[in-house]
């Protein structure tokens, strides 16, 4: 999933030289939902059964013949990060929804770019692939992303207790999905959860805006932890996807209510390591990432220094600098990627530097300067024990 390709454009303002550096980006086109059309059909019944059985109770009314007077629902971002999370970010944008009713291999996402896939089945992607980055795994594992309603609605169908470790080739047998209607009419899927992670509320409850539904996993079909989030007009027969952003290929008006860029290029992550950090985590078995954090240093140890971005398109530069605690420059450099590809959905770039061994004790700072945005870590030299239990 990881392409390697060597950082560009190094300065020569380096005190010491670099003992190592190097990087790559995620293949987007490697995430996949692999659902038959079977299933997909089997989800629409179960949703189907629901919302009947809740109409003849009188929990939904009964189905719209006309849209509503109070227009379209608008839709908020899915996710949010837990409580603490220090990170300036935790996700990557895999695919949008395939507008091409064309298959296989007709690609058309609502920029009228190929961020999608569709399969020889005659599926085309149905939704948007959010993706947690870095380190995805231990993220999923830590509960650190939350999946929220993305609009208030009455949930219309849970699946849970499905294995949530699925991985090409270690596939389970479904997926662990919240399914929400709202007061238009439209439904959302909100799929690939953790198992066991799920709201307690039943079918026939009602959500907010914002309210906890469950964590990103990767349950069913899945190349790895993300939510695959889904709009449909409907759950009658012959219901239409919904793309919910406007651009040149599908211009309607937006879904969203703060509608986000297609290309939003920044920093999920700075790090300082004691080694090359490992995102493979392999499968069928994965999370056996080993990121080898470290945010604490003698004189004389090598540092890994590391960005994680997402969104990040060839021949946009960053500026990194080292710094001493009195604030003077340690090292300084700069980095791009020449491409192809045109931009990766995911990436890291990472460099080395040796302390001298009268590096001066105290707090020094990793710096990155990237689209106009500052970003920085803080780590630590001399003999001190920090909280994260590393020396």
């Amino acid at each position: 999933m990881l392409t390697t390709a060597l950082l560009l454009g190094l300065s020569a303002l380096l005190q010491v030289p670099p003992a190592d550096e190097g990087g790559g980006g995620i293949d987007a086109a490697a995430f996949r939902d692999e659902m038959t059309p079977q299933m997909r059909a089997a989800i629409d019944a179960q949703i189907s059964r629901n919302i009947a059985a809740l109409q003849n109770r009188g929990v939904l009314p009964p189905a719209l013949l006309a849209p509503p007077a109070a227009g379209p629902v608008l839709f908020d971002w899915p996710l949010r990060p837990i409580a603490g999370y220090a990170e300036p970010d935790y996700h990557g944008i895999s695919n949008f929804v395939d507008l091409d009713p064309t298959f296989p291999n007709h690609l058309l996402d609502y920029a009228c770019g190929t961020r999608t896939y569709d399969q020889s089945t005659g599926y085309n992607h149905a939704g948007i692939d959010i993706f947690l980055w870095p380190f995805s795994w231990i993220l999923m594992d830590q509960g650190a992303v939350q999946i929220v309603a993305a609009a208030p609605g009455t949930i219309v169908g849970k699946v849970d207790g499905n294995d949530d470790r699925s991985c090409p080739n270690n596939y389970s047998a479904d997926w662990n999905a919240v399914y929400v209607q709202h007061a238009d009419g439209t439904v959302a899927w909100y799929g690939h959860m953790r198992k066991f992670s799920q709201t307690a509320k039943a079918i026939g409850q009602t959500v907010a805006l914002g309210e906890y539904l469950g964590e990103v996993g990767s349950a069913g079909f899945s190349t790895g932890p993300h939510l695959h989030f889904e709009l449909h007009s409907s759950n009658a027969p012959g219901y239409t996807v919904l793309e919910g952003n406007n651009g040149m290929c599908n211009n309607v008006p937006t879904r969203y209510l703060a509608q986000r860029p297609y290309f939003e290029s920044r920093i999920n992550r700075l790090a300082t390591h004691s080694a090359v950090p490992n995102l493979d985590a392999g499968c069928p078995n994965p999370g056996e990432e080993t990121p080898y954090f470290k945010s604490a240093f003698l004189g004389g140890d090598t540092v890994y220094f590391a960005a994680y971005y997402h969104d990040q398109q060839a021949g946009q530069v960053t500026s990194f600098r080292v710094l001493r605690p009195d604030a003077s420059v340690f090292a300084s450099w700069s980095s791009s990627f020449p491409g192809p590809p045109s931009f990766y959905a995911g990436s890291y770039w990472y460099r080395s530097y040796v302390l001298p061994a009268n590096a001066p004790g105290g707090t020094w700072t990793f710096e990155a300067t990237f689209q106009g945005v500052v970003t920085t870590k803080t780590f630590s030299v001399g003999d001190l024990i920090f909280a994260d239990g590393f020396q």
